[in-house]
């Protein structure tokens, strides 16, 4: 971290000032030689009769605010960082043909996060937020076909921490960003066409048949009349032809005639039943194909062809089962994140990053705390792996979850969410959030409500994932995830087998299991958060949690990613990049646990773990710092008897003491001032124990992340990873905590009578912190102490009363040499400090919500687990 940042952020977590206003411009970034992959014609709906025009490449943009833009030239797909709101503008050029012959779609495969689609100066949809996919027809009558068109998207992207979504505290998120993040194109498809169409699955238990029921809806919307076929019965007909993986015929093919005025639609069913199954698994992905011909007197008009996985998945209280046989997931959590590109990624790094998944062994895919690109469900069709998709809510505060205008937000979003997803493949289940309170009634509600929205009858199941085991069962939630964090889930699942009991096998799986990797490689596992410790662990758990005790479980997370906010106890890094991956950020290094991982679920050879030498944890820089502020203080104490004399006068007859300072009895400046620097090295070194001590405590970091501050977190990760440097910045600070504190005693002085000198504040101030000197033995052994997890809450008690103690001696240097009612001081100190807390927290309430999510903090966890 540079030294301006260092600078700034020292301001802000310790003199608590608001942070300063800026306008910093906002940079894209791009991938270079990005091609749009149509090659994929199932992914697509391409055929003979539907086309693409790719609307990717360049596009101008500039700011929605400016009176007199500044216009610049940017690729799509592309992100930025930083809140803006941008108009993006393409051209794009449509012959007279295509105007009256076509249905032109427009699809935007992802943007984020509000967005405004103008059409040649018409609004013609309103985007209201979210990365997922959708479309909208264009209305033939305004496009032109002499000209160029205009397409302009007004983009807002601001994540605040109460109407978004994600919001804008997201624990262990992705980095989000704004822009049109994914592929954009023109999709045209004739006049009279199959408009839509729906697949829907039944299988006979018993036969192992299963039935295949199509619905298609035909819709003619050409309004022009040919002359020379006016006297000609226009004669539809469809026809529809289903092969099997080996393409050969699954059913004879069916045909239906009809007549269908203009503008007209006809809605047709078909039922195939399927005797030789060749089900979609894990270990066989194989497609069925299907082909929709639509013919007008003997004419092909238009062609649907698709490629479609078949497969049940269903779930019950005794067991999981896919294609009637029991399953479980053994499964990998995956968060594209690529960089300092976000998710934006190439097709080819898409299938790489999937295709590793499949071979590392893993048959399921969690696509957590994102929102994918929609190509990503076509890839794990292909590589034989289920997919799970989710909404990205996380780390809901209670008022949220019951606020109506939030839950009529959240089941919007989930509604387009998966009418978006469903077009571009098939999906196994569909999570409704994570992280939510199992014991809290709020969270309970707005689940309930969002599972309504979940379509039924379609073979789609619904989870939502938990950080407890003591929940009541939600109606219609087909499954419970349940979060493991570095805990003891593997020793003690008492819990966990006492939920499995009363709520089902075929109901309970493990939605993530995290192990941070702070300390990089070691000799051993018995050095904890490192690779081989974090190779032990997912070994242990795959161990306890196979065969068929559960449902299943995801493995957190395939690869290394960064976010918005530094983390703690990942480990400080200047990228944000969270360490808990089973493989490197840029893909090159697989870790010792993924080999592990691939063999336990390969059944190959055992990969051996070393035991290793356990470290000593305790940084030096405390025990070196300590002994030099001892060796300085005994250096004091001898010099001369002066000192010797003041410092007791100053401890034991503090009254006394501070009434000479104020008779401007002779005090050593020389002394003052290097006392001054001690008793500020003092307050660091403990603030830096405690910093270092805490940097592995997730409660710790999520009291953080209520700010809402990515400046702060960062800030505290920074000096609670580098004990050292935070003793030296720590130190500086306090030395300006010092000054700023002389001066505002100062400026209280001109409200008394007497005179009050600034050398005499000073004086007081400096030997009212002499208590501080016995603290030294503390903060060399402090970390030690807390780390033993002895008497952690009589440490801190402990602390706090020597804090109260020193306060107590501050006040007596004030009201003695301002020689006024000692009540008066007390009480003008206490109400001061209480309004700059008090106006600390309302700041970060009004900006972030600060206290809807301190509470919920101190709801999922006991406040006692921070100590």
């Amino acid at each position: 971290m540079g030294f301006p940042n260092i600078v700034y952020s020292l301001i802000l977590f310790f003199l608590i000032s608001f942070p300063k206003i800026s306008f910093s411009q906002i940079i894209f970034k791009e991938l270079p030689g990005y091609q749009l992959n149509l090659s994929d014609s199932s992914f697509f709906s391409l055929s003979e009769t539907r086309s693409i025009i790719p609307l990717n490449g360049k596009w101008t943009v500039y700011s929605a605010e400016d009176e007199e833009p500044k216009k610049a030239s940017v690729n799509v797909p592309s992100v930025f960082k930083g809140n803006a709101e941008l108009i993006f503008e393409k051209t794009f050029k449509l012959t007279q043909e295509q105007v009256r012959e076509k249905k032109i779609k427009l699809y935007f495969l992802g943007l984020n996060y509000l967005a405004d689609i103008i059409v040649n100066g018409i609004v013609i949809y309103r985007h209201r937020g979210g990365e997922y996919p959708f479309n909208v027809e264009l209305p033939g009558d305004i496009l032109h076909t002499e000209k160029n068109n205009l397409i302009s998207v007004k983009l807002s992207y601001k994540p605040d921490s109460e109407n978004t979504i994600p919001l804008k505290q997201r624990f262990l998120f992705p980095g989000s960003y704004g822009g049109i993040i994914r592929d954009v194109y023109l999709y045209l498809e004739p006049n009279i066409s199959i408009a839509d169409f729906n697949l829907s699955f039944s299988r006979d238990s018993k036969t192992n048949k299963f039935q295949l029921n199509l619905s298609e809806r035909i819709e003619n919307k050409e309004f022009r009349k040919i002359p020379d076929t006016l006297n000609v019965k226009n004669e539809f007909n469809v026809s529809v032809n289903v092969y099997n993986p080996d393409q050969t015929p699954a059913v004879k093919n069916i045909e239906t005639k009809f007549q269908l005025k203009m503008n007209e639609n006809k809605q047709l069913q078909h039922s195939f039943e399927i005797s030789n199954p060749f089900y979609w698994s894990p270990k066989f992905p194989q497609f069925y194909f299907l082909e929709i011909s639509l013919s007008l007197n003997g004419e092909l008009i238009d062609k649907v062809k698709k490629e479609f996985p078949v497969y049940f998945l269903s779930s019950s209280f005794d067991d999981l089962e896919l294609n009637g046989q029991p399953f479980s997931f053994n499964g990998v959590t995956y968060i594209p994140s690529f960089g300092e590109s976000g998710n934006l990624a190439s097709f080819r790094q898409m299938e790489d990053d999937i295709k590793l998944i499949a071979q590392t062994g893993f048959n399921s895919v969690r696509f957590a705390k994102s929102v994918p690109h929609p190509y990503y469900l076509r890839l794990c069709e292909k590589y034989g792996l289920l997919t799970f998709l989710e909404i990205p809510l996380n780390y809901l505060p209670a008022n949220f979850a019951a606020d109506p205008d939030f839950i009529t937000r959240s089941k919007n979003y989930l509604t387009e969410f998966i009418k978006g997803y469903s077009e571009f493949g098939k999906f196994a289940a569909v999570g409704l959030g994570s992280s939510y309170l199992a014991n809290l009634k709020e969270h309970q509600i707005l689940i309930n409500e969002l599972e309504s929205v979940v379509p039924k009858g379609k073979g789609l199941l619904s989870f939502a994932s938990f950080t407890g085991v003591n929940f009541e069962k939600i109606n219609n939630l087909d499954l419970y995830g349940i979060e493991i964090t570095c805990d003891s889930f593997i020793d003690d699942t008492t819990g966990l087998n006492s939920l499995i009991d009363e709520s089902g096998k075929g109901k309970i799986f493990i939605s993530s299991v995290t192990y941070f990797v702070n300390s990089g490689n070691s000799n051993g596992y018995t050095n904890e958060n490192t690779y081989e410790a974090q190779a032990k662990y997912f070994e242990d758990f795959i161990s306890a949690f196979s065969g068929e005790k559960i449902s299943g479980y995801f493995i957190n997370t395939m690869f290394n990613y960064r976010g918005d906010y530094s983390s703690l106890i990942s480990g400080y890094n200047e990228n944000n990049v969270y360490n808990i991956g089973l493989v490197s950020e840029d893909r090159g290094t697989a870790f010792l646990s993924q080999k592990v991982i691939k063999s336990k679920l390969q059944n190959t050879e055992r990969v051996t773990i070393p035991i290793g030498i356990k470290n000593d944890s305790s940084p030096m820089a405390f025990i070196v710092v300590g002994l030099a502020l001892a060796l300085i203080i005994g250096v004091l104490v001898n010099s001369g008897r002066k000192f010797r004399e003041n410092a007791s006068r100053a401890l034991f007859r503090p009254y006394n003491f501070f009434a000479d300072v104020r008779d401007q009895r002779i005090i050593s400046s020389y002394h003052s001032t290097v006392m001054a620097i001690l008793m500020a090295v003092v307050m660091a070194l403990i603030l830096s124990s405690l910093l270092y001590y805490l940097k592995d405590n997730i409660v710790f970091e999520k009291i953080l992340l209520a700010f809402g501050s990515t400046s702060l977190i960062g800030t505290v990760s920074y000096l609670a990873w580098n004990p050292f440097t935070a003793i030296v910045w720590l130190s500086i600070a306090f030395i300006a905590l010092i000054i700023l504190l002389v001066i505002v005693i100062k400026f209280a002085s001109l409200f008394v009578k007497n005179r009050v000198y600034l050398s005499g504040i000073f004086f007081s101030v400096v030997w009212a912190l002499l208590p501080l000197v016995l603290l030294i033995p503390v903060g060399i052994i402090l970390y030690r102490a807390l780390n033993a997890e002895a008497a952690n809450t009589y440490v801190y008690l402990g602390l706090i009363l020597f804090a109260v103690w020193v306060f107590h001696r501050l006040m007596k240097g004030i009201y003695v040499i301002f020689d006024i009612n000692p009540g008066r001081v007390y009480f003008y100190s206490i109400v001061i400090v209480l309004v700059l807390l008090s106006a600390v927290v309302l700041y970060y309430e009004i900006k972030n919500s600060f206290i809807d999510y301190l509470l919920l903090t101190f709801k999922q966890y006991n406040i006692s687990d921070l100590l």
